[in-house]
């Protein structure tokens, strides 16, 4: 049987290897392969792509243009094929990002990224906290993750988002959007490799479901 190919894009803003480790060990002996992108790429080659970031939004944005990702990673999305952002990875999915400086993302989903704004509130958000879910009806973001708890590492918040691409809120100092969705497209603040059984879990949906 021919494997399926899942795509892991290495944005040089971070380690990519907890998340690559959790995906192998989630497709061991199963019909999938893991490939690493860090170039253009045929988009008809992948059957997924997953995009982990850490760091700062524009030099990731910064980064998937120099090594020539950018324009693939657009084709992919336009075509509505199965997506999973990670943090900084679900950010650029916005209009735009605020941080250091304004730069443009993929503008898949309409919004900006934007810093906490309540006064006094410890940054960045850091730690165990459990998310809301919004829309009851998603093969990915089933019911049993309601209320359950994911690790979050950030200082910026998806803003001016339409309620309808929000499949799950945290608390922290307010609401503030911890999944977004547009079709086969995903976005998760927080970070699944690190959140245990929850967060492993809802990286086997999208590998097995989407």
């Amino acid at each position: 049987m021919k494997k399926k190919t899942i795509g892991l894009i290495d944005g040089r803003s971070g380690n990519i290897g907890s998340i690559k480790k959790a995906i192998k060990d989630i497709i061991k002996n199963q019909p999938f392969r893991l490939k690493i992108i860090d170039g253009d790429f045929q988009v008809d080659d992948y059957e997924k792509i997953i995009l982990p970031g850490q760091g700062a939004y524009a030099t990731l944005m910064k980064n998937l243009i120099s090594y020539k990702i950018l324009n693939s990673l657009k084709l992919y999305l336009k075509k509505n094929k199965p997506y999973f952002g990670i943090c900084v990875g679900m950010q650029i999915l916005s209009e735009r990002g605020y941080e250091n400086k304004i730069t443009k993302g993929l503008g898949v989903i309409p919004g900006n990224i934007k810093k906490f704004s309540k006064k006094n509130l410890i940054t960045p958000h850091m730690g165990w906290n459990n998310i809301q879910i919004n829309q009851k009806k998603n093969e990915i973001v089933t019911n049993k993750f309601d209320n359950q708890d994911f690790y979050f590492v950030h200082s910026y918040t998806f803003q001016n988002i339409q309620k309808k691409f929000v499949l799950a809120y945290t608390n922290y100092g307010g609401l503030f959007p911890s999944i977004v969705s547009t079709g086969n497209i995903y976005g998760v603040q927080f970070h699944p490799e690190k959140s245990h059984k929850n967060g492993l879990n809802l990286i086997k949906n999208f590998i097995f479901k989407a």
